[in-house]
């Protein structure tokens, strides 16, 4: 009996991801890419530390703080992504909105030029 609810929520749960499939697609491979960054930091002799080509971001004082701050920086992407799934019955377009949020950051930073 367990087992045959734990079916029907896993169908529900997968009936309802199926209109949100190239939303979460693009929202998860953000945060493949950011674990990647978490998972293999620059080495503690890199020169990025506390380079000038880094324009002073905190996050490059030195590896433990870039480390910390990915760390923060996962919870907080995982927090939206959670956000996101919870907003996919009730409200689409505020859904579709925060999985997409990394792409607008993206298109942000390049209008801005705060990435190169």
């Amino acid at each position: 009996m367990l087992t045959n609810t734990i079916k029907k929520h896993i169908v529900e749960t997968a009936k309802l991801l199926w209109p949100f499939k190239w939303y979460t697609s693009v929202y998860l491979i953000f945060v493949i890419m950011m674990f990647d960054e978490y998972l293999n930091p620059p080495t503690k002799d890199s020169p990025i530390w506390n380079a000038e080509a880094m324009k002073g971001d905190w996050m490059y004082f030195n590896q433990e703080v870039y480390i910390g701050s990915f760390k923060q920086s996962l919870i907080i992407i995982m927090l939206f992504f959670f956000i996101g799934t919870s907003n996919m019955r009730n409200h689409p377009l505020l859904a579709k909105i925060i999985f997409l949020s990394p792409l607008f950051a993206l298109i942000i930073g390049l209008i801005t030029g705060t990435l190169e």
